[in-house]
């Protein structure tokens, strides 16, 4: 499989896990957050 394949299936998650770690910048870090965030992304 290609980068290029698994970027395009993988999209919204890599777009979320983005904006995630961006947030976390912005606002600092926020454990509660980010994990919640991870979790619903693994589900």
């Amino acid at each position: 499989m290609s980068l290029k394949n698994f970027l395009l299936k993988r999209k919204k998650p890599i777009i979320i896990l983005l904006a995630i770690i961006v947030l976390n910048v912005i606002f600092g870090f926020d454990a509660r957050f980010t994990i919640m965030n991870l979790l619903w992304l693994l589900i």
